[in-house]
């Protein structure tokens, strides 16, 4: 998360089913299209369009999942970066999505579990536990 001002906003759902419900949408939004890529501007436009059905917050001007995105990630952008299986292309003016679904399991998603770029964990064994 990136904002203190979140701290006065109440939302109605958990930070990990508004995790859920994003990714899950974005990823339906993106599978949708041929070659799995959409500018931003139409990507949040679907996004909030397809969760309109979601009482996120109370106040209507909150409503919206890109504005949950802004208040506690700095944007939907800095929050799609954090995943490598969306890419940013930048295009003279316009910003593309891209995504790879070999990268990413739905399943870790709908159970919860975080992903991030820096998901994977490698682990070294101390030689000196050996002896």
């Amino acid at each position: 998360m990136v904002s203190n001002s979140s701290d006065s906003v109440k939302w109605n759902f958990s930070e990990d089913k508004c995790f859920e419900i994003i990714h899950l949408t974005i990823i339906d939004i993106l599978s949708e299209k041929k070659d799995n890529i959409l500018s931003l501007d139409n990507l949040i436009k679907n996004l909030n369009l397809r969760t309109k059905i979601y009482k996120l917050h109370n106040s209507k001007r909150l409503n919206m999942f890109s504005k949950y995105l802004k208040i506690e990630y700095g944007g939907v952008l800095k929050f799609l970066e954090m995943f490598n299986f969306y890419s940013v292309v930048k295009n003279d003016k316009t910003i593309y999505i891209k995504y790879y679904k070999n990268l990413v399991d739905l399943d870790d998603i709908k159970q919860g579990r975080r992903i991030t770029k820096d998901s994977d964990w490698i682990f070294i064994q101390d030689s000196s536990d050996e002896e």
